[in-house]
């Protein structure tokens, strides 16, 4: 990831454990902030830095994962991009099916959500698994598009 303009890129390491949401969402919107990204940018990095350390926390911790995870922001050809690195079993969120809708509130899922989400929330995903650990990157435009 190379900073557009010289604009700074920040990192952060976080533990496995669901405490740690506190300090990613901090560090984010301080990034923001300090890029003075539109509100909206901003939420939409939150939500989806949340979402994607909430599913290695919670998916793959039990498998073995290293205990930390560590986080990049910075600028990529103009889309802010979102780096999270990690240790757990190879997984390909781009890979992942769509959960089914619900036809009733009974047969509604309570989970199975946190994809669909960074899909909608970001412009653009990327994977690759190298050395041993994931590495996804979430684009988001800095821009409203045309």
């Amino acid at each position: 990831m190379s900073p557009s303009g010289g604009q700074p890129q920040a990192s952060l390491i976080v533990g496995s454990e669901l405490r740690e949401l506190s300090r990613v969402s901090a560090w984010v919107q301080d990034w923001a902030e300090g890029q003075h990204l539109p509100a909206r940018l901003a939420m939409s990095l939150d939500l989806c830095s949340t979402e994607v350390v909430t599913n290695i926390m919670t998916h793959a911790s039990g498998q073995g994962a290293a205990p930390s995870i560590l986080l990049r922001l910075g600028w990529q050809d103009g889309d802010v991009a979102l780096e999270v690195e990690d240790e757990g079993s190879e997984f390909d969120p781009r890979q992942a099916a769509e959960p089914e809708p619900a036809t009733s509130l009974e047969d509604a899922r309570v989970g199975g959500w946190g994809i669909p989400i960074v899909r909608r929330f970001s412009d653009g995903l990327q994977y690759r698994h190298r050395d041993g650990r994931n590495c996804l990157t979430l684009l988001f435009r800095a821009t409203a598009p045309p």
